[in-house]
């Protein structure tokens, strides 16, 4: 099986759940008026724009990948779009062990460095996209953006981002001390000695490999330069979201092109930070539902929202990416069924048998 069951329905439930309060707030008529009425011709451009994101991300990984060994980007950009395609079609997130799988099996690195190397990407994700909304939130609110009719989007977006905030830091903060303490280090290794005697040492083993790939994090002018090198990979993906407002007409509900901006930065941040939260697949549900609401909460109509939110994640964001990583896929005679297997088995691990890839 490609997950465990109890993670499919997890993620199952909330995307139905989250996509059932998007459909009850909308008005079917509406969405099929804006849609018709949508102009596509800022679509091809927005999703050459997406990709360079990406381009930029393959970027921050060599980065990131350094302590480990020297990438060129040209050989992590097809690794990275395969790891999100998969992430788009496999539940809660496990395209992030397919990555780190597959790039183990291309490069010869061990698949937990390469994983603590994602985890960090996400860790810095989470601080730049917060970075936005500390930027932009206040200034809506002072220019009397926010509706005053959507208070419980406002509250429910606050204590959203609290909890975000909290869970972000403790997981920078555990990172950090895990990269540049080595009596912290072995600590938490110590901590380890709950799991049975069988699977310990093993277990032990990953945890090494994994606080190897952290090695980035020890100094504050690596913390600088990773925010620096995350900033064009959501700029980007922002200008996106940017240029498909002017397709659906969304910049007509705002005054001025930099309220339209600061509007679309706090976008980008809360769809972005809710697809953190489990779903069945690629983010459904949370991005389209969360969206909507922060929209709705700068005084856009709630079924423009939904369409224009809906239609950013699902053909901009979703569709392409994955045609892409599915492409790159039958290239290297490869199957994302075997890579998810194998990312996740026993043999997942630096000694696993190749997959058949055309290198």
């Amino acid at each position: 099986m490609i997950t465990a069951k109890w993670q499919f329905w997890l993620g199952g439930g909330v995307s139905l759940v989250l996509l059932l309060i998007l459909i009850y707030r909308v008005d079917i008529s509406e969405i099929k008026d804006s849609l018709r009425d949508a102009n596509y011709y800022l679509l091809a451009p927005s999703i050459i724009v997406y990709f360079i994101a990406v381009f930029f991300r393959a970027v921050r990984w060599r980065y990131l990948l350094a302590p480990i060994g020297e990438y060129s980007v040209g050989r992590l950009y097809p690794v990275v779009v395969i790891g999100y395609m998969a992430n788009n079609l496999l539940p809660v997130r496990l395209g992030e062990l397919v990555r780190s799988y597959y790039l183990s099996r291309r490069e010869d690195v061990n698949p937990s460095s390469a994983l603590a190397t994602v985890a960090v990407e996400r860790i810095y994700d989470g601080i730049t996209l917060l970075a936005f909304s500390a930027l932009s939130a206040p200034w809506l609110l002072l220019l009397g953006e926010f509706d005053g009719a959507a208070d419980v989007s406002r509250t429910t977006g606050a204590i959203f981002l609290a909890g975000i905030i909290i869970a972000f830091a403790s997981m920078f903060t555990v990172f950090t001390l895990l990269s540049s303490s080595p009596s912290f280090a072995n600590r938490a290794e110590e901590w380890l000695n709950v799991i049975p005697n069988g699977p310990r040492p093993k277990v032990k083993m990953i945890f090494r490999t994994f606080v190897a790939g952290l090695a980035i994090l020890n100094s504050p002018s690596k913390h600088f330069f990773l925010f620096i090198y995350s900033l064009p990979v959501w700029l980007l993906e922002g200008s996106m979201y940017f240029m498909l407002a002017y397709s659906f007409g969304i910049d007509e509900h705002f005054n001025s092109v930099g309220i339209l901006l600061l509007a679309i930065l706090l976008l980008t941040s809360t769809s972005n930070l809710a697809t953190s939260i489990p779903s069945a697949i690629g983010g459904i549900g949370p991005f389209e539902i969360v969206a909507q609401q922060t929209l709705m909460a700068l005084g856009v109509g709630a079924s423009l929202s939904g369409t224009y939110s809906a239609f950013v994640h699902l053909v901009a964001l979703w569709l392409p990416v994955n045609i892409a990583g599915l492409a790159l896929l039958w290239k290297h005679n490869l199957s994302l069924r075997a890579l998810s297997l194998a990312s996740r088995s026993k043999r997942g691990s630096s000694n696993a048998p190749l997959l058949r890839e055309e290198r």
